[in-house]
């Protein structure tokens, strides 16, 4: 047997190079030294580890080999269980179509009568509509026509009230007029009688004196025979 040959010396060195001391590198370096030595195994254990590996590997593989055709065997039986089951629900699902295919036909056949009832009430509602909308169209328009001749009526008494309001205005301008003339003539009038006072003021201011002086002169007279 050759055990694998380890430089003791090179590796010590290479410790203390790396900064480590030279006792401990050297006690570093026998420790290794004794590991892999009692660890290196000769050729001949790696030979017989080799057949027994081999061994252990045949056995293995006679055993995966034997597991797989079980497996192959329970997923055939799978297989053959599923296949039947989903016969039996393509089967099922064949009655499930026929039923539901006969229960559309069936509601097919509710829609189309419940359509030609709501086709006939629609009809039938359209001509109560359109008879309605007659009716009230012939009551709007008999409405209109007495609305129509409402205004006309109003519009009659209108134009009469315009006429009179016309009427109206022309006597007011008319009774403006004559108030203007009234009022002409009453100044005129009221100049004439301030001119009659005027000359009846002057008059008794005469009078006044003339009788003044008359009493001045009897109150003479009257001093002179009394004195």
């Amino acid at each position: 047997m050759s055990a694998l040959a380890f430089d003791t010396h090179r590796a010590v060195k290479a410790l203390c190079e790396a900064g480590a001391a030279e006792p401990l590198a050297e006690a570093f370096v026998e420790t290794i030294g004794d590991a892999i030595g009692g660890n290196v195994a000769t050729k001949a254990d790696i030979a017989a580890s080799e057949a027994a590996l081999r061994a252990d590997i045949a056995a293995s593989e006679a055993a995966l080999r034997s597991e797989i055709a079980e497996v192959k065997a329970d997923v055939d039986r799978v297989e053959t269980t599923l296949r039947s089951e989903i016969a039996e629900v393509k089967a099922d699902i064949d009655r499930v179509e026929i039923t539901l295919k006969a229960d559309i036909a069936e509601v097919k056949a509710d829609v189309d009568r419940v359509e030609t009832t709501l086709r006939a009430e629609i009809v039938e509602s359209e001509a109560r509509v359109q008879a309605k909308i007659a009716e009230v169209q012939a009551e709007t328009k008999a409405d209109v026509a007495g609305v129509r001749a409402e205004v006309a009526e109003v519009r009659t008494e209108v134009a009469e009230v315009r006429t009179e309001v016309a009427e109206v205005r022309t006597e007011v301008a008319n009774v403006r007029a004559e108030v203007a003339n009234v009022r002409a003539e009453l100044k005129t009038d009221i100049g004439l009688v301030r001119a009659e006072i005027g000359g009846l003021e002057a008059r008794l201011y005469r009078q006044l004196w003339i009788m003044a002086a008359g009493i001045v002169g009897l109150t003479v007279a009257l001093v002179k025979l009394l004195g």
